[in-house]
This record gives structure tokens, sequence and C-alpha cells, in this order.
């Protein structure tokens, strides 16, 4: 096998190996992508319990901030993705839904205001940064509930610089959206025409004279370079033969565990009104992500994202009964799976400066939502330009 048979192989067929390995076969380079699993998507898990309706377990929208990942949609007219319906987040409060805004405390907020917006936010976690913008009350009855949500995790310590940044919008697509085929489906369509290699897990890697030895379980794979594209503790094992130092600071990272329990009900049992999502609060979980924005004319499913260790699969089964206002025994279909996020924080940023300074000249690229933020765009960013900004 010659060492020059592949210019890259991409580890991880998530969203962010998904964009490296798109780019670099547009810019007429010879690629394989590599995923450890049986399906392409990683985060984007788009359950289809029934013919007709799905439900995502894991990342659940879409904005058309996303550029990296837009310009790789096969229709420039944008005519594959579907505008989400205009239903909105909220919380539960005796048995009722209630909007965020009866949460803000208004004068907390004017007075805190004028003095927070300059505040800069590198080297700030999200908790320091919104208390001194909004005030310690908004932050405990709002925005820390609120972000947790978003997170699925406590978002106290989260970088305060990689939350909403400030992004370009593709004005000619839907401001939010989602695919036919859920979000796993869209990220499947972007990989159209890529050799995409199931059920490949790579065990380690080396840099040599000519590029980098990849050792699988039955085989080696040889290439110029190599994009890791893996979840943040899988990435910080391969590169330990490249940057041990950083690597073991990279895995050192917490990783958070969401225990996700998702329902699909016949709509006539559910006494929730349409809601994009709920936010947890003080409850058992941190949000409940639905259907609604894609109403069925059947079916409601929602995705619950627990707080882990709070409760057994009984006691979710109930939980979501409760808040939904039907019966376990309405649940028509129902599963459960694991989510794994890393738990960032302000010293993430520096760290992912450290990784990227410390790759460049190797044949080794380090891409993936641990390098500038957790949402979709933010994992592709990277993967996409190949270099930090």
């Amino acid at each position: 096998m010659s060492m020059l048979e592949h210019d890259l192989v991409v580890i991880g067929g998530g969203v962010s190996g998904v964009t490296a390995a798109a780019y670099a076969q547009r810019a007429g380079r010879k690629v394989v992508l590599l995923e450890a699993g049986d399906r392409l998507g990683g985060c984007c898990h788009t359950w289809h319990p029934v013919d007709g309706f799905w439900l995502e377990l894991g990342a659940h929208t879409a904005y058309n901030s996303y550029g990296s990942l837009l310009a790789l949609n096969p229709d420039a007219g944008y005519g594959n993705l579907i505008p989400r319906a205009k239903v909105g987040y909220h919380f539960v409060k005796d048995g009722h839904t209630e909007s965020p805004f009866a949460r803000v405390g208004f004068l907390e907020a004017a007075l805190r205001l004028p003095i927070g917006l300059g505040r800069k936010k590198a080297g700030l976690d999200v908790e320091t940064w919104f208390t001194g913008l909004l005030g310690p009350g908004n932050w405990r009855r709002l925005l820390a509930p609120a972000f947790a949500a978003v997170l699925s995790q406590p978002a106290g310590p989260y970088p305060a610089e990689w939350l909403f940044k400030r992004k370009d919008r593709v004005k000619a697509a839907p401001r939010k959206f989602t695919h036919a085929g859920g979000l796993q489906g869209w990220l499947t369509e972007l990989a159209g025409g890529l050799d995409v290699r199931l059920g490949q897990r790579v065990d380690g890697l080396a840099v040599e004279t000519e590029g980098v030895r990849l050792r699988l379980a039955e085989a080696e794979l040889h290439a110029r370079e190599v994009a890791i594209a893996a979840p943040l503790d899988v990435a910080a094992g391969l590169l330990g033969s490249v940057l041990p130092d950083l690597a073991a600071r990279l895995g050192a990272t917490v990783m958070a565990e969401i225990e996700t329990y998702a329902v699909v009900v016949p709509a006539a049992m559910v006494e929730l009104p349409p809601v994009a999502g709920l936010i947890g609060a003080d409850d058992a979980y941190y949000s409940a992500v639905s259907r609604d924005y894609l109403a069925h004319p059947q079916w409601r499913g929602f995705a619950f994202h627990f707080k882990p260790g709070r409760l057994d699969a009984e006691g979710k089964r109930a939980k979501i009964a409760e808040v939904l206002g039907c019966r376990t025994a309405d649940f028509a279909y129902e599963t459960e799976k694991i989510n794994r996020l890393p738990a960032l924080t302000p010293t993430s940023v520096g760290l992912a400066r450290e990784l990227r300074a410390g790759l460049a000249g190797t044949p080794v690229r380090l891409v993936g939502n641990y390098l500038n933020g957790l949402s979709l765009g933010d994992a592709a960013v990277y993967a996409a330009k190949g270099d930090s900004e």
C-alpha cells in the first residue's frame, strides 16, 4: 500500500468530520472518512420510530448563520431545507407553560445593563459575564436554566466568549430549519459522494516522514494528512503520540453525560400546547425538545434530556407523562440513549489555541466542537477553514 494512497483521512463522521472531508474533496483531494460507529451524524441523531415521523435525539436546530455547512448544501436555492414553525421555549410552572419573559427582573436588568454591556467576555465564564450584565436574580431565575437547556449541562462554567458568537447569516436560507430526513438526514446528504467507511475504528496513528500511518483493527492506512474529528476523549488518545502533554490536558477535560429519553405519543393524548421545547430549571431534566416545529397530524414527539443520575427509567417515564399531561400507557414509541458533550470552561479557549499552534506544520489537524463552541455551526468552522481565525 502506497504512503500516498490518500491525501486526507478524516477520523469521525459527525458534523466536523463530514465538513472537513467535503471541503477537502471539493478542493480536489483524495479523501476517505472513517467512522467507528454504524451511522453518520455524531451529535445529529434522528430517530425514525414510525414511517413518516422522526424525532431528534441530539442536536435539533440549524440556523442560517451556519455558513460553513450551508455552503455544502446541494441545492443552491435551499429548497431541500424546511423552515421551522414559530413555536417557542417555555418553563413549566404549576402544570402550565410559563414564558421566559415572566422570569425577567426588568429593573435589575436596567440597572446592570449600562455597566455590563462594555465588559469583555475573554477569560470569563458565562455566569460571571451574564451576572454582571443582567444581575444575579436574572441569572438565577432565567439565564442559568435557559443556558443549561441550550448546552445540556450546567452553564455557569462555560466560556462566555464561545456562547452566542456573532455570525454572518445566509439570508437566502431559512432562518431556522430542518430537513425532510431530520438533521442527520441533512448531514448524510451533505456527505453525498464521499468515500465513507462505517465500522472503522482507528486505534492509533504515527507521524512519519511522508505523512501519517493509521492503525485500524485489521489494516493500516497511509495518508499525507489526517483530520481528527472524533469526540474529545477519543481525539486525546489519538493525539498522544503527536503532542503528549497537550493531549493529556485535552483528555482531562470533563465529558458531560446527558441521559436522553424520547417518546412519541398520539397528538390527541397530549395536554401540553405546541412548544419548541421546555426548560427544566430545577427539575430533573435540562430540557425537553419537541417535534412541534414540524407538526404532524397524528403524532407528537419529545426528547427529554435528563440530568445524570437523577431518575431511573421508570422515574423518567413518569416525569415525562406528568409534564405532557398524559399517561405512560399513552407512549406509542420510546427509546433512550446517552449523549456526551465536553464540559468546556475558559481554560478550554486557551488550550484550543495551544493545540492548533502545536499541530501547525504537522500533517495532523484537529477539528471538533471543543475548539470553538458546541453548536453545529461552531463544530463546522475549523473543519471548513483548516486553521485558526
